[in-house]
């Protein structure tokens, strides 16, 4: 009785979260996603590509300031007032050391790009790395709990307030400078709502054992993140190098609309099931039954979704952002077909995680980021196109591995994961043409 009792609670939590995280993505990102369409009309896309030269190092030093503690402790069974702490302050140190590395090496980074106003941008938003370490431990409180309502309402609050001043700062004519306190403000809102909601404090605690009891499985969560960032932004670093501001702008419109799909989806899931997933760890047939319909909803969402983007993608863009943003049609439709895989791959290491096998999901990392250097090399000796469909190739094989080793972590096949695959994937794509045949 008990146990059934326990499966309800966990079905219905469970259930509620993928509400609440929805709800979190439609209206903190969404609300995100129509302020961007906004500013796409106000800015030029080489005011977009400046920020996007910043997107590698603000985001790999954001995952250093993680370290892997937000899924250690996220996975650890029970947790005291000793491990909170010792994270926290690891954070903040981290994240000061790194923004010192980022202030002082500005000049260089603006200079490697031949773009002076580089400078400051970095130097402004590598603020957001100390705002982010100072929310880390609270929102890992409100995950355990399982409580996404509090982060939804934090996300569309921080999103609204901070979206109003972006636009109002592009009217006014400040230019690349109104994405930069948009996002700077956005954090730093959501991070006062967090410890506002969360309740925890931190106290003068720090313990060596508890961090390296959390290092040892969050370290591996660490260099994944790291690779991870490496191979996702990589391609902004060579296009903003090797082409103008404006191509990367393109480039990066289009991975946004991309995103739009794949990774809010990706996220939703991914934040509400880990914890659910690692709960059963024990469990391995039921963790694989509740994994098996995880994949189903992930895919019958992203694969609908990421498909009829591609087949509207002129008519999108056009009604959207407008003529100036036309070029980035092509790359759309082409990061579509690779983002295809995006979810999956996430799914992957998701249950991969749970189990605690930070070194596989390590071990497909670096994978992925080896087969990166093919598309590199496309893009510097032949071209953008060349670039993006070597990226399809690379996502495609990259996810057969990744479904190869969830088939080794719980008892679900790779032809299994296939075969649930396709009927989705049958179905999306006869939607998408039809949608494009209308839509040409």
């Amino acid at each position: 009785m008990t146990k059934n009792m326990n499966v309800e609670n966990l079905k219905e939590k469970t259930a509620k979260g993928v509400e609440w995280g929805f709800i979190d993505n439609l209206g903190g990102t969404g609300i995100l996603a129509v302020v961007n369409l906004v500013l796409a009309r106000l800015l030029t896309p080489q005011e977009f590509g400046i920020v996007g030269m910043t997107s590698i190092f603000i985001t790999l030093s954001t995952s250093l300031v993680d370290s892997g503690f937000t899924g250690a402790l996220t996975r650890k069974a029970t947790v005291d007032e000793k491990d909170l702490n010792t994270v926290f302050y690891f954070n903040l140190l981290t994240s000061c050391v790194l923004y010192a590395v980022l202030f002082f090496t500005a000049p260089l980074i603006a200079v490697f790009f031949s773009q002076p106003v580089l400078t400051g941008v970095i130097r402004i938003l590598g603020l957001s790395l100390i705002v982010t370490a100072l929310s880390i431990v609270q929102k890992v409180i409100l995950v355990r709990k399982l409580d996404f309502r509090t982060q939804a309402i934090v996300s569309v609050v921080s999103a609204v307030v901070s979206g109003a001043a972006g636009i109002w700062m592009a009217a006014a004519g400040f230019g690349v400078w109104s994405l930069v306190v948009m996002q700077l403000l956005r954090l730093a809102l959501a991070t006062v709502l967090l410890w506002l909601f969360s309740r925890w404090m931190p106290a003068f605690l720090f313990s060596v054992s508890s961090f390296r009891e959390m290092f040892s499985f969050g370290g591996r969560l660490l260099l994944t993140a790291v690779i991870s960032t490496v191979w996702s932004e990589i391609y902004s670093f060579i296009i903003g190098k090797v082409y103008a501001p404006s191509v990367l702008g393109q480039y990066s419109r289009a991975d946004k609309f991309r995103n739009m799909v794949t990774s809010n989806v990706s996220i939703v899931m991914q934040r509400v099931t880990y914890p659910v997933l690692a709960s059963i760890r024990d469990e391995k047939q039921r963790q694989a039954r509740a994994y098996r319909k995880i994949l189903r909803t992930t895919v019958l969402i992203s694969f609908t979704s990421v498909l009829g983007l591609a087949a509207a993608a002129e008519s999108f863009v056009l009604t959207l952002v407008g003529e100036q943003w036309v070029p980035a049609v092509g790359s759309l439709r082409i990061l579509c077909l690779s983002g295809l895989f995006i979810p999956l791959m996430m799914c992957s290491s998701n249950i991969i995680n749970a189990n605690g096998r930070s070194d596989t999901t390590l071990y497909l990392e670096i994978m992925k980021t080896v087969l990166a250097v093919i598309p590199v090399l496309a893009g510097i000796f032949i071209s953008m196109e060349a670039l993006l469909w070597c990226t399809v190739a690379v996502s495609a094989v990259s996810y057969l591995v990744y479904a190869l080793m969830v088939s080794r972590s719980v008892d679900y096949p790779v032809r299994a994961q296939l075969k649930d695959i396709a009927p989705y994937f049958v179905s999306s794509a006869v939607m998408a043409s039809v949608v494009f045949c209308l839509s040409w």
